[in-house]
Order: C-alpha cells, then structure tokens, then sequence
C-alpha cells in the first residue's frame, strides 16, 4: 500500500489536491501539508507539532533498504515550553530523532545542525546512505519563516463577511508567488490561513497565523527550477509583499553543493538588511545556506 492510499485511509484530510500528470499528491489538514512523490515524502507542521510520530507511521509503509535520506528541519518555536515531548527540548527532540533513524540501518545520522540565534533559529536533523549520493538528482527546498506580519496585510487572514479562500488568496497576493500553480487553500475560524500548491514537478505550501501576539507565516517550495525557470529574483520578493514581515529567515536546502553566490539564488531585497549569513555542508553533498533578515525602517 502506498503512502497516497494511506493517508487517504487514516487521515481526517480537510482536503485533497488530485495529482497532476501523475507527478505529486497534495494533502491540507488544517495547519499541516503533505506531498507525495513516487520517490519522496514531504511533511510540513505549524503550531504544536507531533511529527515524530507521523515520521514513524511513513516509516511502517516503507521498504527501509530503500530509504537513502531522511531530513528533519525547523525554526525556533514561539513557545518552547508548550511542545509536546521531545520538541520542548533540542536535545530530547535529537535523542528521539536519533532512535528513529535506528530502524533505518542503512542511513548515517548526521551532527545535529543549528544556524542563528533566538528565535531566529534554525535547525536540522539529518540521515543519509551513500546512495543518497547519487539517486537524489539535483533539487532544491526554499523555507522561509516570517514574524511580525504587518497589521495591514495580516488583516487580510481575517474571517469577514464574504470572504472566501478564493479572495483571500487573491487580496493576499499569495495567487502571484506561483501564477500558474493549483491552489487549495484553507480559511480558518476568525483567522488564519493555510495552502497548498502544484504546479507539475513543483509544490508551495503557505500557513499565516495573523494575530498581533506572535503574527506569523511560513512559506516552503521544493522542485521548481531556479536556474532554468522560475526566478528567485521574482518568488522571494512576491512572498515577501504578501506579508511585509518585520523579519525573517530564508533556508535554501539543495542536494548538490552550494556555495551561496550562485546568481541563480542572489536577490536584492529593498528594505531588508541580512543579520546572518551561514553555508553548511551537509554529509549527502549537499548543502543549507541559512540567512537572517531585518527590516529596515
């Protein structure tokens, strides 16, 4: 049984992108995203998270000699303290990450990682085999965490009179990161925002928590061509106007080795200044270019 006919089993999904030319399935379950590719999994959580477990179920389904990498990241949490176990601590949360990767025999864990500082943290957990080396083909996952949403633009996340997914997506500006994308998107009781993209190869996930008291969004794509097709220099700032936030964190993950002046991935982001810039590389032979930003007022 695959992964697509198991989440369809045993999940309470909120809803379902069908997929497109047979390339990605696409799951929105409130505050949670799930893509599924013949190849690769991709899980994203918001809010209180049990991923651990959700990594353990996958782990069920799966043929473990198969598996050649498993990647775990995150920001640093609002509230630390209101995590369920392991993730109220990094290193519990390590431990436990480490205990999951025993069932997997053939991947090496790698050192944990920790970029940044505060609450501008960013984290990574890793294993891989050596045949991660070469099946994993060239691909790259951009993450962004924003905090401090401007009033004006969190206002749109806003349940009101006539409202819909539809023009929240498109007031938001959210419709313009991938013009051409399938959106299914998620509107939630007084406020909040959740979607999911498709557009073939290429997936986007949004999920905006707009109050005053911590306003946050997150963005993540994985499988479009950012040297070819789709432009940085386009993406990152549309992402950025939909928002305005006061700062924020931008993650590039590629399975193939960066040195973070690639023209490719460099923008120029008015009104933002970079705090921190960290390039790692990682035991697959890829690479995580970590930066933090600021607005400048």
């Amino acid at each position: 049984m695959n992964a697509s006919k198991v989440l369809r089993k045993d999940s309470k999904l909120s809803s379902h992108l069908p997929p497109l030319e047979e390339k990605v399935d696409a799951y929105l379950l409130s505050t949670s995203s799930c893509f599924v590719y013949d190849d690769r999994v991709i899980v994203k959580t918001c809010g209180e998270t049990e991923i651990f477990k959700c990594m353990e179920s996958l782990m069920g389904i799966t043929d473990h000699q198969n598996v050649v990498s498993v990647v775990y990241t995150r920001g640093g949490f609002f509230w630390p303290e209101r995590q369920p176990f392991p993730h109220n601590d990094d290193i519990e949360e390590n431990k436990e990450f480490l205990k999951l990767l025993e069932k997997l025999t053939k991947l090496k864990p790698m050192k944990a990682l920790c970029m940044g500082t505060g609450n501008k943290k960013w984290h990574v957990l890793g294993g891989f085999s050596g045949d991660s080396l070469t099946s994993q083909g060239d691909f790259v996952t951009v993450e962004m965490s924003m905090r401090g949403l401007d009033r004006e633009k969190a206002k749109v996340f806003y349940e009101k009179e006539n409202v819909t997914k539809t023009t929240m997506t498109e007031e938001s500006g959210i419709c313009y990161i991938f013009p051409n994308a399938i959106i299914d998107a998620h509107v939630f009781d007084k406020c909040g925002y959740s979607m999911n993209g498709i557009e073939g190869k290429g997936i986007s996930t949004i999920h905006v928590s707009p109050e005053d008291e911590g306003s946050f969004a997150s963005f993540e794509s994985f499988g479009y061509d950012f040297k070819n097709e789709k432009k940085f220099e386009h993406v990152i700032p549309t992402v950025l106007k939909c928002f305005s936030p006061k700062q924020f964190t931008m993650t590039v993950y590629s399975t193939v080795p960066l040195e973070g002046n690639e023209p490719e991935l460099k923008v120029d982001l008015k009104g933002y200044k970079c705090l921190e810039e960290k390039i790692h590389k990682l035991d697959n032979g890829g690479s995580v270019v970590y930066q933090s930003f600021e607005f400048e007022a």
